[in-house]
Parts: structure tokens; C-alpha cells; sequence
């Protein structure tokens, strides 16, 4: 990756396979799914990818379908907020989440999986990763699965919305169940370059729900991708 290698040429990285710190710019990631059967009418709008960009304390994750929908989780992780986009058709609206919510949305919708430490690392997006095993109490929670991190992109408590907050890195390589649907999601590059301040903004035009009408709103599209 030219970005990686010219970072790597102006700090000096470590040529046997050290990994080069940023703090901002943007992570790409393929999105697979495990275990669904493929052959639906629906398997040209699934979401293929998304884009992580981060800077400090900050980020946002932007996934989007065939030009159907567009969503943004946009997280701020020194104020402990999180605020959700949605643009579906003509439907353009947003909801704002305080911590305390995002617990109580989280322990309420996904499970958590308790997390064990695997030796040795491996290769993600250019970075050295390691590595956990995340294992559920019952099979009907989900599947077990490997998680792949670094802490040399350097966002502090990045998980601490999600099911892997006793994780203080960035996975570049982890699983989600979501909606009905098993998400798996492995980074493809990470380039380091300056985030736009409207990245982090709601675009003009979105109109303020409540978090249930926006997890409604969730609801009524990913259901009919499963």
C-alpha cells in the first residue's frame, strides 16, 4: 500500500514487520456473511464494505448498499456519544445516544461474548494483529469467532459502545450479529491522511428521532435481507 509505504519512509518503521502509529485517517473493510445462503434476490444490495475514518478520540463508520440506504455511526469517544444516520429513499433522519443509553441498547439487542487471548499474531491490512477468541455462553447467541486488533491506530476505548469493550484497539478483523443478520468484517487498507470536520457532522436536511424509531427503522430494512 503507497500510503503505508511512504509512512513507513518518513518514520522509520521497522522493516521486519513493525507497525506504523497514526491517529488519523481511514480504514477500509470487506463485509462477508457467514453462513447465509446466497442466491437471493437480494444479494446484489447487500452491503459489501465499509469505511472507517478516524482521528483522536473520534470516529466515524459509514456503510452504505447499492445506493439504497446510507448509515452512519458516528462516535465520539471522549464525550461518550453516539449518533446515528439513516438515509433510506427520501427518509433522512438521526438519533443521539448518551453512554448510559448505548449500555442499555447494547445489553438489550447483542449478546457478549466472553473474549480469550490466542497466541502468536497475524497479518491484517498491512498491520500485525493480535489475537482473541470471542465464545458465547449458548450456540443460539452466535457463533465463536477470532478477533484481530492493534493499538498502533490509536483511538482511546474505541469498543467502549460495542460488544468488545474490555478491548481498548482497533479490530481490524472481527464478527457482529446485527438485525438477523451475521456480519463479518476484515480490513482491506488503512492509509493515514487528514479527516474533513464534516465527516463528524449530521448532514443538512436529517430530522431527529428517538433511538427506538431509529432501531425500528433498522428493523424494517435489514429484514428483508435475511
Amino acid at each position: 500500500m503507497s500510503v503505508l509505504a511512504l509512512a513507513c519512509f518518513i518514520t522509520g518503521c521497522d522493516s521486519t514487520g513493525g507497525n506504523v502509529v497514526i491517529s488519523e485517517g481511514t480504514i477500509s473493510y470487506d463485509i462477508s456473511y457467514p453462513g447465509r445462503v446466497e442466491g437471493g434476490l437480494l444479494d446484489g444490495v447487500l452491503p459489501k464494505e465499509m469505511k472507517m475514518e478516524f482521528q483522536n478520540f473520534r470516529y466515524v463508520n459509514t456503510i452504505s448498499a447499492a445506493g439504497m440506504f446510507e448509515t452512519k455511526l458516528i462516535t465520539n469517544c471522549k464525550d461518550k456519544t453516539v449518533t446515528f444516520t439513516f438515509n433510506f429513499g427520501p427518509k433522512k433522519i438521526y438519533a443521539v445516544m448518551s453512554e448510559q443509553t448505548a449500555d442499555s441498547l447494547m445489553h438489550e439487542q447483542f449478546k457478549i461474548p466472553t473474549l480469550f487471548d490466542v497466541p502468536g499474531t497475524d497479518m491484517v491490512a498491512g498491520y500485525r494483529c493480535n489475537r482473541t477468541f470471542a465464545v458465547f455462553d449458548e450456540l443460539e447467541e452466535g457463533p465463536d469467532f477470532e478477533i484481530k486488533f492493534t493499538d498502533d491506530i490509536q483511538i482511546k476505548q474505541p469498543n467502549w459502545c460495542n460488544q468488545f469493550s474490555d478491548l481498548d484497539a482497533v479490530l481490524l478483523e472481527y464478527e457482529l450479529k446485527q438485525y438477523g443478520l451475521r456480519l463479518k468484517l476484515k480490513a482491506n487498507a488503512v492509509e493515514e491522511g487528514s479527516i474533513q470536520e464534516s465527516s463528524f457532522e449530521i448532514p443538512a436536511g436529517f430530522k431527529q428521532v428517538s433511538i427506538e424509531e431509529m432501531v425500528y427503522q433498522f428493523e424494517e430494512v435489514f429484514k428483508n435481507f435475511q
